[in-house]
């Protein structure tokens, strides 16, 4: 069968491998139809890992956001059939370490994740015509788009960053990033009870599809500087802020607009030096800061959101590829013009 497999740096292939088979009675073997381009992904296509803990070692099938159709189940597998659609869970925790016994599952200490290179060897991903995965990673889905069906997995995060965020019922919320976590991020607020919510960035482009996504309101910081320093005024206008960038900079001027004890719910992950410079208005007005890691409970939440329609992540969408164009759909998903880009499997 075919995959898309990182070699190294910069060297993707489209190339032949053996194709999977059930080993496990709990697997399921699945017919991908299509899946997302993640910033991971980018970061291994780009650097050849991610940061200095996690480096590829050996040809890697990346990718970790898709659906497909079940063509075989193994012999203990309950509740999926062949000719089902699921999306996947990329996270499969051991259920049997420290924080697993405390259902701590996204701290898991032998977590195989889809297309993940943290392990050796790696854990193989989605962008492959076949993959088999446990049972336990799946959710039959029925009437839903695979192109939808591939958001399942960046809107789980965002659910999290919501969850994180507490009760948010009836809330006035800002979100910081208008990239396509952030634009999740304010639908799943929508969703969840959020009465208002705000979008900040300093892209107009993304700040439309933010718009889209069913933000109440958007502003683009560097042409409208004069309106983040009116939502400082009087120790801040937002009871909730969840910070989707990842950028020391913009998370500063996020706590300067949050209410005095208002819940601060950090989604993106800081790079090497991007950290905030700034913490005055965190320890000065006792902001609870919560943090981000992957999900685990929220998947079937959100994948309800969007068999349901009260999510729509298709303004998100700005390409999709054949995967036999896997390098460019790779250029694609690195350009500041795109926001989400899938690869599928016709």
């Amino acid at each position: 069968m075919k995959a898309c497999v990182l070699h190294k740096k910069g060297d993707i292939r489209y190339e032949d491998i053996p194709a999977p088979e059930i080993k496990d009675p709990h697997e399921v073997k699945v017919k991908m139809l299509a899946a997302g381009i993640c910033g991971s992904d980018q970061h291994y296509y780009t650097e050849g890992g991610i940061g200095t803990a996690i480096v590829v070692r050996e040809p890697i099938v990346i990718g970790h956001e898709g659906c497909g159709i079940v063509e075989e189940v193994g012999s203990a597998v309950t509740g999926i059939k062949a000719g089902d659609m699921v999306v996947m869970r990329p996270a499969r925790p051991c259920f049997h370490c420290y924080y697993c016994e405390h259902h701590m599952y996204t701290y898991c200490e032998n977590m195989q994740h889809l297309g993940s290179a943290a392990l050796f060897p790696h854990t193989q991903g989605l962008f492959a015509e076949e993959i088999v995965v446990h049972e336990v990673q799946c959710r039959v889905v029925k009437n839903m788009k695979p192109e939808v069906g591939a958001f399942a997995e960046p809107l789980g995060i965002a659910y999290n960053g919501v969850h994180k965020a507490g009760d948010i019922m009836g809330k006035n919320l800002l979100v910081m990033g208008a990239g396509p976590i952030g634009c999740l991020c304010a639908a799943a607020a929508k969703a969840c009870g959020a009465d208002r919510v705000t979008v900040v960035d300093i892209r107009s482009k993304p700040l439309e599809i933010a718009l889209e996504m069913g933000a109440d309101c958007v502003c683009n910081s560097k042409e409208n500087p004069e309106q983040i320093e009116k939502w400082c005024e009087h120790k801040g206008a937002f009871d909730t802020v969840i910070e989707a960038t990842g950028n020391g900079f913009a998370a500063v001027q996020a706590m300067k607009m949050l209410r005095p004890e208002g819940v601060f719910s950090q989604v993106g992950m800081y790079g090497l030096g991007h950290e905030p410079k700034d913490l005055g208005a965190f320890t000065t007005k006792g902001i609870k800061w919560n943090s981000v890691f992957r999900f685990y409970d929220e998947f079937g939440p959100c994948v309800n959101a969007l068999e349901r329609g009260l999510v729509n992540p298709l303004p998100l969408l700005s390409a999709s590829f054949p995967a036999s164009e896997i390098n460019e759909a790779m250029q694609a998903a690195l350009s500041p013009e795109t926001a989400k880009v899938q690869i599928r499997f016709d």
